[in-house]
């Protein structure tokens, strides 16, 4: 029986110890890939997905942007997009005055869910205006958070790219243009009639007497006037003036895009294993590699003794 004994211990030892370290190391890997969301890189594209980019300054408005993860993205960290467009009162960063909120769009990147469009093509500026493209979903658009104005970007380290640009809109006038009826110095109720023989002689008219020279000569008529605008101008449209170069001087965004929360929403691991799980089957190794361990050192002094 003891003999017996004697050769089991070490192989239950060897049990203890093949089984336990792999379930140890991963518990420990585990417990890593739930903490590792992390900044990534990010790329955008404006021609549909021909060609992707990392500038942080755009040198044309464009409504229509992709944007896709770059490098190893951990499994259940999520990493949220947005793209703004704005009115502004200058053609720079530093000439940009008030921004006026024009249009929004967000989209929200994974694993499984590297790439998205984000598209505010219908809310582009039409004369002097501002392109976000940063990292979250906040909408700064004035009511919900503030909009931005310089000096104050509100995107902080949040801006992947930018563009500033455009032309100066141009007023558009209002009113109804109205034009002077012509008028005649001559009486509309006297005429001259000619006589066949002698000197003219002017008949009367039932409104009184009229004389020759009452025939309106043609200098004597009124010529209409130019017409005349009423009302002041309101509202705006862009000039036919070429639109000013982008600015290159405003800020200049990061190719990254930070995670929503640096732990992942998932509970699984690479292996597929459920965190319970390997918590228990981790704590079953180890025991067993503590029985086995002891189980070993018993039967090496019971060998000792004999």
């Amino acid at each position: 029986m003891h003999q017996l004994l004697r050769r089991s211990l070490p192989a239950l030892a060897a049990l203890g110890i093949a089984v336990g370290a792999p379930l140890l190391t991963a518990g420990t890997a585990q417990a890593q890939a739930e903490h590792g969301c992390g900044t990534v890189g990010v790329q955008f594209s404006v021609d549909g997905g021909k060609g992707w980019v990392s500038d942080g300054r755009m040198s044309q408005p464009h409504g229509t942007i992709q944007v896709r993860l770059v490098g190893d993205v951990v499994e259940g960290c999520d990493y949220r997009v947005s793209l703004a467009s704005y009115e502004t009162e200058g053609p720079s960063w530093a000439t940009s005055g008030k921004q006026t909120f024009l249009g929004w769009a967000t989209t929200t990147l994974r694993s499984g869910n590297r790439q998205a469009t984000l598209d505010v093509s219908a809310h582009l500026p039409k004369c002097f205006g501002q392109i976000d493209l940063y990292n979250g979903d906040k909408k700064f658009d004035g009511v919900a958070n503030p909009a931005p104005r310089y000096p104050d970007g509100v995107f902080t380290d949040n801006l992947i790219s930018a563009w500033n640009g455009g032309k100066a809109c141009v007023p558009t006038p209002s009113g109804t243009p109205t034009v002077p009826v012509p008028t005649s110095s001559a009486s509309p109720t006297s005429t001259a009639t000619p006589h066949p023989t002698g000197t003219p002689t002017a008949t009367a008219t039932p409104s009184g007497t009229a004389t020759a020279s009452a025939t309106a000569s043609p200098s004597a008529t009124a010529k209409p006037s130019a017409p005349a605008t009423t009302g002041t101008p309101a509202g705006s449209t862009p000039s036919t003036a070429p639109a000013v170069p982008a600015d290159t001087s405003g800020p200049v965004g990061k190719p990254t895009v930070n995670p929503v929360s640096t732990t992942p929403a998932s509970t699984l691991a690479s292996t597929g294993g459920n965190s319970s799980q390997m918590i228990v089957y981790g704590a079953g190794g180890a025991a067993l590699l503590a029985v086995g361990g002891g189980a070993l050192v018993i039967a090496r002094r019971r060998g000792a003794r004999r």
